[in-house]
């Protein structure tokens, strides 16, 4: 824990939202109510009208959330007159993520079934280079020089759909066709390819029968597991088959649908999705956001403390000190903070307590599109103001998360975290955009709301723009980090 940061200032959310201690969390101090009711006596002690609220983004260990809190803490107290409040809460798996995403790189027999797939793939998408004088496609490249491609900083990124070249189904397929229809006919088109593709490498069929190293086995998907007691391999040859069949009609349906992530990022989502995500972090990803919901459920506050929930228990005496003080409270979320938020405004709508709030401010919303829906667009008495700060779909994909993916962290979430490809996420331009395929329901009205009354800052922006509506970073981590620039707009809406 850091010398530099008061318990007055921080709150550490422990096991389940509780006040439990978390085993798992990198950080030995859990807040106490004892704490909290100390911190609301400060709060009286020093007339406190006005609080900010910051929740740190998910994905990071709770001492680096302690390292975050230092800096908010020193920006609001140096540049607003608010008291400043850190939510901390130990969500550590991009590590564990980024060395699996490292393992898998070096995995031989991901490699060897990445060149299988981006060559059939690739060939029915007609997948061209755009640099080379008379095009040249992805399927009549060799292994080799496929290999080549991939230890480029960012594999194929020259390279383009070509809808006029021959062996592009993509225009043979309209988009509006139900993708039940799309999927057997592309079933019905490959299955021979890639039966032949598979039956032709006999590297990547020894390689499915290898024993894998513990490391590596650990991450692969169960259901992928061979039936045959006797083999040590991965996966059966049958199994191989029909996991590559798989994966490769996802990758073109995506692209008919226009739901890709770009063609050679949606082929390594669609690889880790079908092999790899059961353990490489989906887990942990939905566990952090169970503990953004329980941090907020509802509590009696009777038997052991340590079981009462830290966020509602916090609500709690924040509803009291109301009841005889003004007060203005301000929102900020970093990241997964913003899905911390979501759930905090869930659980106000329908109790007792008489919280609402000034600013609600986003910075990289790593939120469900559907989340934020039905919470801060469904309750817009419980709050005065919403403000998000992103990045422009341009540097999203420019925000390199590994050699393995190269598209930003937000990226990651929605292609492999979330159960869904492609999951709507508030934080990325092209699902507010309200343009197809992100459109219809939801998330036209998330789109319209977003883009009235400057709700919605992408960055980088211009340096003549009004104050509070400037943003700089070019990285996910940025916004709360090196971004001085957004940091200067939040603290303009917050001393206002």
């Amino acid at each position: 824990m850091s010398a530099k940061l008061s318990k007055l200032n921080y709150i550490n959310v422990g096991k389940k939202g509780t006040f439990q201690y978390d085993s798992q969390a990198t950080l030995l101090h859990t807040s106490s109510p004892k704490e909290i009711d100390e911190l609301f006596d400060e709060l009286k002690r020093k007339q406190v009208k006005k609080i900010a609220m910051y929740f740190h983004g998910g994905l990071v260990p709770s001492d680096e959330g302690i390292i975050t809190a230092e800096r908010i803490i020193k920006y609001v107290n140096r540049d607003t007159d608010a008291y400043p409040i850190c939510f901390v809460w130990d969500t550590g798996i991009k590590r564990t993520v980024l060395d699996n995403l490292d393992t898998i790189w070096n995995s031989a027999f991901f490699r060897r079934l990445l060149v299988r797939i981006i060559k059939i793939a690739g060939g029915e998408l007609g997948i061209e280079s755009i640099t080379e004088v008379g095009s040249r496609g992805v399927s009549s490249l060799s292994d080799t020089e496929i290999y080549a491609e991939l230890e480029k900083p960012v594999p194929f990124e020259r390279y383009r759909t070509d809808t006029d070249a021959k062996s592009a189904t993509i225009i043979e397929i309209p988009s509006e066709t139900p993708e039940p229809v799309i999927d057997r006919r592309l079933r019905k088109s490959l299955k021979g390819k890639m039966e032949e593709e598979i039956e032709a490498d006999k590297t990547l069929r020894e390689l499915a029968n290898e024993e894998k190293p513990d490391q590596e086995a650990e991450l692969f998907d169960n259901k992928q597991q061979t039936e045959d007691e006797d083999s040590k391999g991965i996966v059966s040859s049958v199994k191989l088959l029909a996991a590559a069949l798989k994966i490769t009609v996802n990758i073109i349906k995506r692209h008919i649908t226009q739901r890709n992530h770009g063609f050679y990022p949606t082929v390594v989502e669609e690889i880790l999705r079908e092999f790899y995500v059961a353990d490489l972090g989906r887990w942990a990803w939905e566990g952090m956001k169970n503990k953004a919901a329980a941090m907020w459920n509802d509590d009696d506050f009777s038997g052991d403390s340590s079981k009462w929930h830290v966020g509602t228990y916090f609500i709690k005496k924040l509803d009291e000190y109301l009841e005889t003080n003004e007060l203005t409270v301000d929102l900020v979320g970093h990241s997964a903070g913003s899905i911390a938020i979501c759930e905090l405004i869930d659980f106000l709508k329908e109790s007792n307590y008489a919280v609402t709030f000034r600013n609600i401010i986003f910075m990289a919303p790593a939120c469900r599109c559907d989340l934020f829906s039905k919470t801060l667009l469904a309750y817009p008495k419980l709050y005065s103001s919403f403000r998000c700060f992103t990045m422009s779909d341009e540097k999203e994909k420019l925000d390199h998360l590994v050699r393995l993916y190269p598209r930003s962290l937000l990226y990651l979430i929605s292609g492999i975290l979330e159960p869904e490809q492609d999951a709507y996420i508030l934080g990325l331009q092209r699902h507010v955009s309200g343009n197809y395929p992100y459109s219809g329901n939801f998330l036209d009205q998330v789109a319209l709301y977003l883009k009235t009354e400057n709700r919605i800052v992408y960055s980088i922006t211009l340096d003549d723009v009004a104050d509070g509506l400037r943003s700089g970073s070019v990285t996910h981590g940025g916004f709360d980090d090196d971004d001085e620039t957004t940091l200067d707009s939040i603290m303009y809406l917050i001393k206002k």
